[in-house]
């Protein structure tokens, strides 16, 4: 029992640095040769624990063998144009002008079902204000409205706006968080003081706290009182 378990877990941490390096792309945007290469390293991997008898290697040796070849492919894809078509092929166009290629979308043997679907999830059901609907490589379908159309932005409306601001969590749960401090140059002693002065004895009170870049706070403890303010640009700076 406890062989099988070392080998499960020795075969789950080589694959989830295997996912790592692979990125954080989700299933609907990969590649047909980044599925190819995630089913089989799950299925090579899976190896081994199914047969306590099998060496562990016979699993794990097939799967680093599959992640050098999807770093491979990666380069090629990198450097050869003409790589990247064979292997991830060519954008095509289902819709232009309002009206459907059905040549195309036959040689692609795309569902029109699907596709009715994938332009309700983009928002656009009359395919008369659809000027191009592109099917990428990945699977997913790309709608561009034409401009009437497309809604209106603050820039046609000559309208001045401000940039939307990053906020980053620098507290969670009662505790501080590293990389949300880091993100915003912030001061934990500073943040400290401040919340003191509200009327916290401790940041385990705080449920969450989040900071923007253009200094504005918001702060819900863990009796669901919130606050909110905007404070001068950098307040919390180291």
């Amino acid at each position: 029992m406890l062989n099988i378990v070392l080998r499960t877990a020795i075969v789950y941490v080589v694959l989830f640095f295997a996912m790592r390096i692979m990125g954080q792309k989700q299933a609907g945007q990969l590649q047909p040769y980044e599925i190819v290469v995630t089913l089989l390293i799950a299925e090579v991997a899976a190896t081994p624990m199914d047969d306590p008898g099998t060496p562990i290697l016979y699993g794990l040796i097939p799967a680093i063998t599959l992640l050098l070849l999807y770093s491979l492919f990666n380069f090629v894809c990198l450097k050869s144009k003409r790589m990247r078509l064979f292997l991830c092929g060519r954008p095509s166009i289902l819709i232009h002008d309002g009206k459907l290629l059905s040549q195309e979308i036959r040689r692609v043997g795309y569902n029109l079902n699907d596709l009715m679907e994938q332009l309700r999830l983009a928002g656009q059901t009359d395919i008369e204000s659809i000027h191009y609907a592109v099917l990428e490589t990945n699977g997913q379908l790309s709608v561009l409205p034409y401009a009437s159309q497309s809604p209106v932005t603050p820039r046609q409306m000559r309208l001045s706006v401000s940039d939307p601001s990053f906020y980053s969590a620098v507290l969670l749960d009662g505790r501080w968080n590293i990389s949300g401090l880091s993100n915003l140059q912030t001061d934990p002693k500073k943040l400290s003081r401040f919340l003191k002065a509200l009327g916290y004895r401790s940041p385990r009170e705080i449920l969450l706290l989040t900071l923007s870049d253009n200094g504005e706070i918001f702060l819900q403890d863990r009796r669901g009182q919130t606050y909110s303010a905007q404070l001068q640009k950098g307040y919390f700076h180291v």
